[in-house]
């Protein structure tokens, strides 16, 4: 811009001077043309003169008259001459003088546009060119200053990129895909030994496919920029690094022409720790899910534990409330028809103090093995209600199917023949049975359920034993 500035200067001055010049030029001729007229005048009065005096006078005085007249001729024609000679030095002298001071200020102003910024003009006259060659030596100046300091922020990011630890290469826009400038950073992270060696392969051999490459560069095209592209990179060796690329695009003045400038980064390390911490997750995962399927195991193992009766491994008086509370909502809510049937062994304090307590666990085991056997549907419940006593949750069973799983256990426990000595009826272990069947409503709760089936095993008892007897529950029977 101020090499610019000062050739317009340059051009305007010329044009100013080359106007002086014709000026001059035109005065010298104002100054001549008078005496080549002044000249012609004075010949032709005294040719005049010598006709007047040939006619009036001899021969001898015409011949005299008109060798004057020649004479004055010779010495006008000589004066013109000299006028013009000495109008012609002048007019060389002042042009060849401006011409000079053009001459040098061209000079020195074809070494600025080559980059020379140590031309000076030598003019100190105070005229146009003199304040012109100040101007010019003042531009030259300012940008002498100016081209140190970019040659020193120029020098900065140099060693910048020269010594940081990421890579940083150039590459043009043209079909070469060798690059243009690779720092040293990025020669070592491809394992070659300088950037000279580096520049002389091809860009797309560093890539691990021709695909990512392309993809790169038309991406690149596309959106002018890429930033933190992670891809894969070969060494000169042949070994893969993973690296982190960001680039940019640049056009000229003209956008005509561009270039690409990128920053490349080895990620490899940091590559590796991902994938020793996703390997690390992957195993923490699969240890919390192995340790929570053992969490599970074991948690249903204890619940199992904790609904269960440790002597005879049937539900215990826990499990028979939880049960008994969620099949009374479930026949409420689908008005169905609920059965409890609470059983009692007969006589079993005698039994159990007449062979003693083992004896006793063991018939209390094997009687619970015969309820359990009997309840074959999944939602019946056989439980230990309490010492001898047990109970089983039938949902949606009427009195009839009731009665008769009832007589089955009668059976059953008879037919296992365990000798009872103490029995007045009979010589073997029998049970008694209270059935009490319901549809629940708002008129009574669960508790009166259990209450009836209760009272139902009393009425067995007062019997005889070694018997049931069946309630069904009704408004009119609860009230």
């Amino acid at each position: 811009m101020l090499v610019a500035t000062l050739v317009n200067k340059v051009v305007n001055l010329w044009l100013e001077l080359s106007l002086r010049a014709k000026l001059s030029i035109c005065l010298v001729g104002m100054t001549v043309i008078p005496l080549l007229v002044t000249t012609a005048i004075i010949g032709y009065n005294g040719e005049k003169a010598l006709t007047s005096v040939l006619m009036n006078h001899n021969g001898d005085a015409a011949q005299h008259a008109e060798s004057i007249v020649n004479h004055v001729k010779r010495t006008g024609i000589v004066m013109s001459m000299l006028a013009a000679l000495f109008a012609s030095l002048i007019s060389i002298m002042i042009a060849g003088r401006m011409t000079k001071r053009i001459i040098d200020i061209a000079t020195v102003t074809e070494r600025l546009a080559t980059g020379d910024l140590d031309a000076m003009i030598k003019i100190t006259t105070g005229d146009e060119l003199g304040q012109l060659a100040m101007t010019f030596n003042n531009i030259v100046a300012q940008l002498k200053a100016s081209g140190a300091e970019l040659r020193d922020s120029e020098e900065k990011y140099r060693s910048l990129v020269e010594n940081i630890n990421v890579g940083v290469y150039r590459k043009t826009g043209s079909d070469n895909s060798f690059m243009e400038y690779v720092n040293p950073a990025l020669a070592r992270m491809l394992g070659f030994p300088s950037a000279e060696e580096l520049l002389k392969t091809s860009a797309a051999t560093y890539f691990s496919d021709q695909e990512s490459f392309n993809l790169l560069l038309k991406e690149i095209n596309q959106q002018g920029a890429v930033k933190n592209r992670e891809m894969m990179l070969n060494k000169k060796d042949g070994t893969v690094i993973w690296c982190s690329v960001t680039a940019i695009k640049h056009f000229d003045a003209k956008r005509e022409l561009f270039w690409i400038d990128s920053v490349v980064e080895d990620i490899t390390e940091r590559k590796m720790a991902e994938k020793l911490l996703r390997q690390a997750h992957d195993d923490l995962e699969l240890k919390v899910k192995e340790r929570t399927q053992e969490l599970r195991l074991l948690n249903e193992k204890l619940y199992r534990i904790s609904i269960q009766d440790g002597l005879t491994g049937i539900a215990n008086r826990r499990c028979f409330d939880e049960c008994l509370e969620r099949e009374w909502q479930r026949a409420s809510r689908e008005q169905l028809p609920l059965a409890l049937i609470m059983m009692d062994v007969d006589l079993f304090k005698h039994y159990n103090d007449t062979y003693g307590h083992v004896v006793g666990d063991q018939c209390l085991k094997r009687i619970a093995g015969v309820l359990q056997g009997l309840c074959t549907r999944a939602t019946d419940l056989a439980a230990r209600y309490g010492g001898e006593e047990f109970a089983i949750i039938l949902p949606n069973t009427d009195q009839q199917n009731a009665e008769k799983l009832g007589k089955q256990i009668l059976v059953r426990v008879r037919e296992l023949g365990i000798r009872n000595a103490t029995s007045v009826s009979s010589q073997i272990v029998t049970v008694s049975l209270g059935i009490a069947i319901c549809i629940p409503s708002d008129s009574f709760t669960q508790d009166k359920l259990v209450i009836a089936a209760d009272q139902a095993l009393y009425q067995a008892k007062k019997a005889g034993r070694n018997q049931l007897r069946v309630t069904s529950l009704t408004e009119g029977l609860l009230a």
